[in-house]
């Protein structure tokens, strides 16, 4: 006897309908079905060529078909080509400016101009040829110059007016302390005409070339043996004077005498009086010593009268600018090293 008590549910009808559990069942099979479903091809969607679901989170900005997209990326490119356009011009004026800048001198442009602090423009500087076989006084031990002494002087700055007893430059040195030192006059010019023209003139070494007032130290050029001294003069548009002189010796030890001894000349025929410039040690000159001194008198805060005395090997050197409205100080260390490397 069967004890099976539980309830035949009889036969299903084909097409008929399912039990709550199945359709359950493939409600939730159809739900996970669709959460796996593939970004770029939802579950629903709408698979029409050119068709795109507009709400759709997983859609990639920028594909074809996204109008807004395309907007942006036409708006980016016409940003880059004006922000291009831009900075290209941008650096072609600035080319085009710094050219325009640099052509003309700076003092020549509107608001460029700087105050002149009283410095000359010189032609540029050479030396005087060196006589055949002969050296540089550098090479020498004893530091002498072989050079015409003419040559050594410094030439007129720009807008400067020669001063001097003669407009054109001796030929020979006249009237030297050392009777047996001057070239005879025929033998100076045959050398004159094969060298090139000189801008200084000989002078006697006597007092008018030391610029000295009486003969208390001109004595020094006969003891020493002066052998040969040498002129330059100039005023500038400022009005300032310049005296320039080269005295050339038998030797470093005499040169070195000389300047020691003028050194204590307080006056000269256009200072009345001088103090030396304690400032003034180790003035800048590209060569050999200096000593400098001030005059007594000033207009404003400059000295109306500067002398430099320079001696480098066996040629002493002086230089004077005086201006009764006062002399610059740069324009006086301008010459004064500008000649101690003349003598270089």
């Amino acid at each position: 006897m069967s004890t099976d008590i539980t309830p035949n549910p009889g036969p299903v009808e084909p097409g008929g309908p399912t039990s709550s559990t199945a359709a359950d069942t493939t409600k939730a099979d159809a739900t996970q079905t669709d959460a796996w479903t593939a970004p770029d091809q939802p579950a629903g969607a709408d698979t029409t060529p050119g068709g795109a679901a507009a709400d759709d989170p997983w859609a990639v900005p920028g594909e074809a078909g996204d109008e807004a997209s395309v907007e942006a990326r036409k708006r980016d490119h016409k940003r880059f080509w004006q922000v291009g356009a831009a900075v290209l011009t941008t650096v072609v004026l600035g080319a085009a400016t710094a050219v325009a800048v640099t052509l003309p001198d700076r003092t020549d442009l509107p608001g460029l101009a700087t105050p002149n602090d009283g410095r000359y423009a010189f032609p540029e500087l050479t030396l005087p040829p060196l006589p055949a076989g002969a050296s540089a006084p550098a090479d020498y031990k004893l530091k002498k110059h072989t050079a015409d002494l003419r040559g050594l002087l410094l030439p007129l700055p720009k807008g400067a007016v020669g001063t001097g007893p003669s407009a054109a430059p001796s030929t020979s040195p006249s009237g030297s302390a050392s009777p047996g030192a001057s070239a005879s006059p025929s033998a100076s010019a045959s050398a004159s005409a094969t060298l090139p023209p000189v801008v200084g003139r000989w002078v006697p070494c006597d007092r008018d070339a030391m610029l000295a007032k009486d003969d208390k130290y001109t004595k020094f050029l006969v003891s020493d043996a002066c052998r040969g001294a040498a002129a330059q003069g100039w005023t500038a548009k400022d009005g300032t004077h310049a005296e320039l002189r080269l005295f050339r010796f038998g030797s470093q030890d005499e040169a070195n005498h000389f300047y020691s001894s003028v050194n204590l000349m307080s006056a000269t025929k256009d200072i009345e009086a001088s103090h030396v410039d304690i400032a003034a040690f180790g003035y800048p000159v590209a060569v050999g010593q200096v000593n400098v001194r001030d005059s007594d008198a000033k207009s404003g805060d400059r000295h109306t009268g500067r002398i430099g005395w320079l001696q480098y090997g066996d040629v002493v050197g002086l230089v004077q600018l005086t201006n009764p409205q006062g002399v610059s100080d740069q324009a006086f260390r301008q010459v004064v090293l500008l000649q101690s490397a003349m003598l270089a």
